[in-house]
């Protein structure tokens, strides 16, 4: 396994750790909240890193182009699942949010996967890119607010909140478009 793949592979790795985090020690706010803010922020510093060493390692392989976005959906899904169910950051997370981001992975992912079995290539666009960032920022105010309670982190988090619904939708609809061009130009 390249060096590449092992980072992916290390993010999975650190979200099942973080995900333990949060579902089992993360029950008072407090400073432990800053130990899961901060697995977190690896993991999404270091989904910049495995692509940037496939690339430039010229190690860009079927696992890696799978298992990349693969990491980046299980860790926010995971973040925004475990952070509906604590007290602590409920009012940050409504379940519509989850309920939309959950809706617009599949369907994304059930479309890639069409096309591609059918040999039609449907790689990520700069909608999906933007979304991912839009939504790794709203992940880490969540993480990070439980262990600091500042009202400015709260305000990130309840902005980001709508801009992550609204690219959610905008970067969902814009894959759809493009699927619908492909599967016409079949025709």
């Amino acid at each position: 396994m390249n060096l590449p793949n092992r980072v992916t592979v290390g993010r999975m790795l650190l979200a099942v750790v973080l995900f333990i985090l949060l579902g089992t020690v993360c029950t008072e706010a407090g400073p432990i909240w800053y130990l899961a803010f901060t697995i977190y922020l690896v993991t999404v510093i270091s989904d910049g890193l495995d692509g940037y060493l496939a690339r430039s390692r010229n190690q860009i392989t079927t696992f890696g182009r799978i298992a990349d976005p693969f990491a980046d959906k299980i860790v926010i899904c995971g973040v925004l699942v475990l952070t509906t169910a604590n007290p602590l950051t409920a009012s940050l997370v409504p379940t519509w949010i989850v309920l939309l981001v959950l809706a617009r992975e599949f369907l994304v992912s059930g479309l890639r996967g069409f096309l591609e079995g059918r040999g039609q290539s449907f790689s990520a666009k700069w909608q999906g890119k933007l979304k991912l960032v839009i939504q790794a920022v709203y992940c880490g105010a969540i993480l990070f607010y439980p262990g600091s309670q500042f009202d400015w982190v709260e305000w990130i988090a309840h902005t980001f909140l709508w801009l992550t619904a609204a690219i959610t939708v905008f970067s969902g609809l814009s894959y759809v478009r493009a699927a619908a061009r492909l599967l016409a130009e079949e025709t």
